[in-house]
């Protein structure tokens, strides 16, 4: 009896023995690392999770083959490189069961252990599908699956209208100027066909397909299964409304591409001291047979060649005498196009008349960079040298504006930041120019980086009276100006008396609103209507309706901004009743996350 005692308590000593060494060598927290391991077809992957509060400064991770076998340290992560609480095992062997450990030491060198004594453990996965692809990042395994989709629907499908398409459902916003800048013109007739058809290449079958890559490559892109799931499904969202985005906004890009001439100016460049170039595009090349082109100046002109351009969409350059210091662009007579040269610079003509710089290529441009602050109006008296402006926006302090005049200083523009569109406006005395022109440039700031938005030539013999309408959009000449204001429609100014009673257009509620809110409104006479969502500088952002007819009756939207930052937002109806001018109203709604 005596004996067993004895034995009891010798177990209980040894016990507390290796106890006490496992506290030692873990002072702080037993086990304090967490440590999980995801399986894959060609590497193993770690990822381990512990307190905010410790600080690593080397980590090293172990591995064995058996259970009986001791640790091996098979890597060792220091300085800079330990921040990652991810490791990508490469080095394993199909049908093998690996055990691992992760000990973390921290500044103070103590010590924090997963669990080694009952390690996480993983094996290869087993696969039947094809070898793996080192795809660069997700969105390149992404753009494959769609690739596939498209093609299986489509197995004739030209390539570059499949690579063109791939990459416009990525855009970060797909509208009709997604179209314009980023598909080619010449491929329009091509394409009509794939937008037009019902087929949809965003259906389950696509996450279907996702699912059976994951095992091939989550591991691959350090993911572990949850998320995997949500940055797939987010990819796929985004993805998805931008193809119906593309489908919906297509017939605007075709009517755009209808209305412009067969052959447009995109741009020039000024070489001092050599020559002049100007860029044109072939809009429609099946219209210019038998047609002359000519580019002027004054009475000089050129007669433009395109035989050697048998298709459409494809810029040609033409050398234009030093001397000119603009160009008209005339098809049989008649002028479609004008561009001015700004000297030793090279600038893009956008479809709204904005002169920008030159960037990476000249590709068809819609309109400038959007910035929430932007030149508004303009009037330059060239016999006086009397300029004034007026510019307009929402300012977040995040940038600063500025305008130059031939390189220097000329407005620094100082806003407070608010929800509601600003105007200020200046006027300058600046002394007319000689034979040279002012160059005036609007730029903004950022990081303390500058660069130009928007350019304008100041010239001695050519006056400008330029106003943005809707305020921030197209330059439209005016002979008055609204300094301080909204550049609002002339027949907005119209008798009161004349207006028939159309509508009742109520304040969305809630409003303020997070996410979701309800525009409402009663219609009293059949009127054919548009009702649309603006944001502050009048670019739409949602359409409910476009000029369709609605017998009358009270309409409720539901509109979800979720893919919209927060900020001011406008509704907008317009309605037309035969025999009037149309009505248009707006109300303003805010948007708060």
């Amino acid at each position: 009896m005596i004996k067993k005692v004895k034995y009891i308590l010798f177990f209980i000593g040894l016990s507390c023995n290796l106890w006490s060494e496992t506290i030692i060598d873990n002072p702080k927290d037993l086990y304090a690392v967490e440590l999980s391991i995801y399986d894959g077809p060609s590497s193993l992957l770690l990822d381990w999770k512990m307190s905010g509060d410790i600080l690593p400064k080397k980590i090293n991770i172990y591995r064995k083959s058996s259970p009986n076998d001791d640790f091996d340290l098979i890597e060792s992560i220091q300085g800079k490189d330990n921040s990652s609480n991810r490791y990508l095992d490469l080095n394993c062997k199909n049908l093998i069961r690996y055990f691992y450990y992760v000990e973390v030491i921290d500044e103070n060198n103590n010590v924090y252990k997963s669990d080694n004594l009952r390690p996480s453990f993983g094996s290869i996965i087993q696969t039947m599908k094809k070898e793996v692809v080192n795809y660069k990042n997700k969105l390149s395994l992404f753009k494959s699956i769609i690739e596939k989709s498209l093609t299986k629907y489509n197995p004739s499908i030209n390539k570059e209208i499949l690579d063109a398409l791939i990459n416009l459902i990525f855009e970060d916003t797909v509208n009709k100027d997604s179209w314009l800048e980023n598909f080619p013109i010449y491929l329009i007739n091509d394409v009509t066909p794939i937008i037009e058809e019902e087929n949809n290449y965003f259906g389950s079958e696509i996450l279907s397909d996702f699912r059976d890559y994951e095992q091939l490559y989550r591991n691959q892109f350090l993911l572990t299964p949850r998320e995997w799931n949500f940055e797939i499904n987010m990819m796929y969202k985004e993805a998805r409304n931008n193809w119906f985005e593309m489908k919906d906004s297509f017939q605007d890009y075709v009517e755009i591409i209808d209305d412009l001439p067969s052959v447009i100016i995109l741009g020039s460049e000024n070489k001092k001291g050599e020559h002049s170039i100007i860029d044109l595009l072939i809009v429609d090349h099946s219209e210019l047979d038998q047609k002359s082109i000519e580019l002027y100046h004054n009475d000089d002109f050129i007669e433009v060649d395109i035989s050697s351009y048998k298709t459409s969409n494809r810029v040609f350059q033409q050398s234009i005498p030093e001397s000119w210091k603009f160009s008209k662009l005339k098809i049989d007579g008649v002028e479609v196009d004008e561009i001015e040269f700004f000297e030793d610079k090279k600038v893009i003509k956008t479809l709204n008349k904005d002169i920008v710089p030159y960037e990476n290529d000249f590709s068809l441009k819609s309109s400038k960079e959007y910035s929430d602050v932007w030149l508004n109006e303009i009037y330059w008296d060239a016999s006086s040298g009397l300029l004034s402006l007026e510019v307009a926006g929402i300012y977040n302090g995040s940038r600063s504006f500025i305008i130059s005049l031939d390189g220097e200083e000329l407005w620094v523009l100082d806003f407070n930041a608010s929800f509601d569109v600003m105007y200020a406006d200046s006027t300058f005395s600046i002394e007319p120019p000689g034979i040279e022109n002012h160059i005036l440039e609007y730029n903004i700031i950022e990081e303390g980086n500058s660069r130009v938005l928007e350019m304008f030539k100041l010239s001695p013999n050519k006056d400008i009276n330029n106003h943005r309408f809707p305020d921030g959009q197209t330059w439209t000449n005016s002979k008055q100006n609204t300094f301080g204001s909204k550049n609002i429609d002339n027949k907005s100014t119209m008798d009161a008396s004349l207006i028939p009673e159309i509508f009742v257009l109520y304040q969305n509620y809630p409003n303020p609103f997070n996410s979701n809110t309800r525009i409402s409104f009663d219609l009293l006479q059949d009127a054919i209507l548009s009702l649309y969502v603006t944001d502050a500088t009048g670019r739409i952002k949602t359409i409910f309706s476009d000029n369709e007819f609605y017998n009358s009756g009270k309409y409720n939207f539901d509109w979800n901004a979720e893919s919209f930052s927060t900020g001011v937002y406008f509704f907008t109806i317009n309605a037309e009743v035969e025999g009037y001018l149309p009505i248009l109203f707006s109300r303003k709604m805010i948007y708060l996350k």
